[in-house]
């Protein structure tokens, strides 16, 4: 059985077990229970169901592992002089999230 949900950065695909990272949740903490309500699709192998938009009383939830800041990414600027360059970066902060269980609502 697997799920597509709706992140808020984008959409993953979820089976119980699986580990997703989403953007950094600054109101939860490690430990705590996360609820998705915004269930796309649901599939349990048969007939999947189709959310329009939304999968109605739908969700997945699961448990913060960890929050961390991914690995930094560099911006250069280069201009045609000599050293005239412009080095800019940053660390994005995400939420690694164990999913514990995925009901369709029935």
């Amino acid at each position: 059985m697997y799920a597509i949900i709706d992140t808020g950065n984008g959409q993953e695909k979820v089976e119980v077990g699986s580990q997703i990272e989403v953007d950094f949740l600054s109101d939860k903490k490690m430990g705590d229970q996360v609820k998705f309500e915004k269930v796309l699709l649901i599939s349990d192998g048969k007939a999947p169901k189709i959310g329009k938009p939304y999968v109605s009383k739908a969700f997945v939830s699961g448990k913060i592992v960890s929050q961390d800041k991914k690995d930094k990414v560099y911006a250069i600027q280069f201009r045609r002089r000599k050293d005239s360059k412009r080095i800019v970066g940053h660390r994005r902060k995400v939420t690694t999230i164990d999913i514990k269980e995925i009901n369709n609502g029935t």
